[in-house]
């Protein structure tokens, strides 16, 4: 029986909205307030890494205040996706002012249990994948959870679902309250979306403004990929005419057209559209001090170990791996590890710089790091690819997101380059592209490297230190029974000098190994800027070398360093772990990467 239609308070709203710890951004405002006027169901568009998660939670919080709704569901399109918010959620609960049990229960994992979890009160919040959702066992469940309580659903990234798929149809067969549609890119071709349109729409141009996301800019260039024939010739082919000859821009047509042409890959040649972005991706690595992140999209699995191993060799400081599926992919543990390291769900440093993958860096792979995506495929302008361009959207200060394209992809044939290639996220006709887009000839693109290195230092003020913290307890412990003057009472009395004294020897102590560990920190990130200088002014000579058109084989990137390395040992002396010396070194680079874009001529010990 369908409950009768509730008129919503808009001060309310805006009263629970006032408890949260956080408060939303401007678009998410909008869809919270919005829950005012939209009784059973609300749609949004949020761009990715806006908040989803945020509304989800704050929605909930607000819905469950008034007491329209006690438990939640969402529905999740991918393991990734699911297990990152069972991990995250928990320890929020406070800052959207939810009380109650605040652990998340994965129903595909605890099956039948779950429901005792639900009717013992332990836990009121559920998250479940499509996949799931669609098994006999896993719709069964979950209609035997919607049976009891008011539940609230959340379908994310809801464009996967169609009106008459099974997606859809087991979506709106669910019993719910109240239902929660996002999707940072909902537009289907053919207008057959199962929730309709959003009513809350949120530009990624606005939410650049707002700070909520990177800018990001697209790039075109001309890319050519060789492949060795069966008697020794050399093939050359864009991506346009691979494709073609393929019948496909499919993975599987690409591995067929390699194996009946009994062709394999030729990885002597790197091309501008893997270099320059990589080379951009250094220095900015060391203007804005965070170890930025490049994806690598390829044709086929075949080609993503070629670029694989162009990608090693030409930059051999940087960690590099690949990922795809099929009879010549990895297996999916492999996968999944790789993926991990890439983009690790709890929270640690990613210990992979490039990943290079066959379709399997879009949605549910959460980057922050990102800051260039390589399309060596076909590059269409389609939902998945704006899922993958994406990955470079989160937010990090002074970073933008930089989205490389073949010349002839369909990004670049309607005009996303520049500044426009963030009308393609909101599928809008391209705007303004700025000041200076890319060329289709990328091999021309400089890279000015900054006049120094950004080094990020701990700042022990900034570390939380109160009589809550584990180590002051020790600490006062530790003075009640060896210092004169304090007795075990004091531990009961928070108002007892032996407090602020453990505070203070507590902050003393970590600020000493804060500087030890500065000390160390500030040598790595040097030679971290020295090596990542070397090689942006290494790639700078490539450039040179290419616009006098030369061809120039993945080696000579390699001879170039060598050279450079050996010139300014000869003139400074070699490197040592010393601050002070590798800051002599970096300056030393900067001023020949000067004298090289002033003359754009090369001395002849580079020769």
């Amino acid at each position: 029986m369908e409950r009768t239609s509730t008129m919503r308070d808009l001060s309310q709203i805006k009263a629970q909205i006032s408890k949260f710890k956080q408060q939303p951004r401007k678009g998410q405002r909008a869809a919270l307030e919005a829950l005012e006027e939209h009784d059973r169901s609300l749609n949004v568009k949020l761009p990715t890494g806006y908040g989803k998660t945020y509304l989800a939670l704050a929605s909930y919080s607000i819905l469950k205040s008034m007491g329209e709704v006690n438990r939640l569901l969402i529905v999740f399109p991918s393991d990734a996706q699911l297990i990152q918010f069972e991990q995250s959620t928990p320890g929020n609960f406070k800052k959207y002012a939810i009380d109650g049990p605040s652990s998340v229960c994965d129903v595909r994992f605890f099956g039948a249990k779950a429901i005792s979890k639900h009717q013992k009160n332990e836990c009121q919040i559920y998250a479940i994948t499509v996949q799931a959702l669609l098994g006999s066992r896993g719709m069964d469940n979950t209609a035997i959870l919607l049976g009891k309580c008011r539940w609230m659903i959340v379908v994310d990234e809801y464009h996967h679902y169609g009106i008459d798929k099974p997606f859809g149809n087991a979506i709106n067969a669910l019993s719910h309250e109240f239902l929660l549609c996002m999707s940072a890119t909902p537009h289907r071709p053919g207008d057959d979306g199962a929730f309709g349109l959003p009513d809350v729409s949120v530009g990624y141009r606005e939410a650049v403004e707002e700070g909520a996301v990177k800018p990001l800019c697209g790039h075109a260039y001309h890319y050519k990929v060789d492949a060795v024939g069966e008697s020794g010739e050399v093939v050359s082919f864009t991506t346009e005419q691979l494709i073609a000859e393929a019948g496909g821009d499919k993975p599987e047509n690409i591995k067929k057209l390699i194996i009946d042409k009994k062709l394999r890959w030729s990885p002597k040649y790197i091309s501008p559209l893997i270099t320059n972005p990589i080379d951009r991706m250094l220095c900015e690595r060391i203007r804005t001090g965070h170890k930025l992140q490049a994806i690598i999209g390829a044709m086929c699995v075949s080609h993503a170990e070629l670029v694989c191993e162009q990608v090693s060799a030409t930059y051999p400081s940087l960690s590099v791996d690949w990922v795809g599926t099929g009879d010549d992919g990895k297996t999916n543990e492999q996968n999944a590890k790789i993926l991990a390291a890439f983009a690790p769900t709890d929270g640690s440093d990613p210990l992979l710089d490039v990943l290079v993958h066959v379709g399997m860096a879009g949605e549910g792979l959460d980057t922050v790091r990102v800051s260039e995506v390589i399309h060596l495929n076909a590059a269409g302008h389609n939902n998945t690819n704006n899922q993958e361009n994406g990955r470079a959207a989160r937010y990090l200060p002074g970073v933008t997101g930089h989205i490389n394209f073949d010349a002839c992809s369909g990004f670049a044939m309607k005009g996303y380059v520049g500044n426009a290639i963030m009308d393609a996220m909101d599928n809008e006709p391209p705007g303004d592209p700025g000041n200076d887009p890319t060329p289709g000839d990328g091999g021309t693109d400089w890279v000015d490297l900054p006049e120094e290195p950004l080094i990020r230092l701990i700042d022990v003020e900034c570390t939380s230190i109160d009589s809550g913290d584990e180590t002051v307890k020790m600490m006062a412990t530790w003075m009640v029974g060896n210092v004169a003057g304090f007795t075990k009472s004091d531990l009961d009395n928070p108002e007892s000098e032996v407090w602020s004294k453990a505070e203070e020897g507590v902050r003393r102590m970590r600020a000493a190994e804060a500087e030890q560990m500065n000390e160390k920190s500030a040598i790595k990130q040097w030679k971290d800027s020295v090596d990542n200088a070397l090689s942006v002014v290494a790639g700078n000579v490539i450039k040179m070398a290419k616009s006098n058109g030369l061809r120039v084989e993945k080696s000579f990137f390699g001879d170039v360093k060598k050279r450079i390395n050996g010139k300014k040992k000869r003139e400074i002396g070699a490197i040592e772990v010393d601050v002070d010396v590798y800051r002599k070194h970096y300056e030393w680079l900067k001023r020949l990467e000067t004298q090289l874009k002033s003359t754009r001529a090369m001395p002849e010990w580079l020769l």
